[in-house]
């Protein structure tokens, strides 16, 4: 369905960018009371740690959409470079969309490493003892069985 005006436009892809963080599974999300212009800044709320700043628009003026989430973020969030700009590829249809992202490359860079890291780099000793203590007790039982 084709939005009839522009406001009505950018909350159908608002309440899309919410729709999609909630079935990657990363919790609820909502579109933001007057678009962040209340309280709440940013145009979507949701769990993520980044402040949302959602466009929707046939032309691109994506440094100036860049200083508004910037501003965004520092008014709302508790931190400043933890900003996204989600908008739609222009040529992309209204009902699928395409939307792209752009995020300080110092928090790109951080993302990445957080998937990369392990979660225990290398067991300490007490770890590395009660991992033995398990194994032998798992053994135990496994021979009882």
């Amino acid at each position: 369905m084709k939005a009839k005006t522009k406001i009505q436009k950018g909350k159908n892809f608002e309440n899309f960018i919410c729709q999609m963080i909630e079935d990657a599974g990363l919790g609820k999300s909502i579109r933001t009371p007057g678009s962040g212009s209340g309280k709440l800044k940013g145009d979507i709320f949701s769990p993520l740690e980044f402040m949302i700043e959602a466009k929707n628009q046939k032309t691109l003026h994506i440094q100036k959409w860049i200083r508004q989430a910037k501003d965004q973020a520092r008014i709302g969030n508790a931190n400043p470079d933890k900003w996204c700009l989600v908008f739609k590829e222009p040529d992309s249809p209204d009902t699928n969309p395409e939307a792209l992202v752009v995020i300080d490359f110092n928090q790109f860079l951080s993302l990445l490493q957080k998937n990369q890291e392990p979660k225990i780099k290398e067991p300490d000793k007490e770890m590395k003892w009660e991992l033995e203590k398990l194994k032998s007790s798992m053994n135990r039982i496994i021979k009882k069985l």
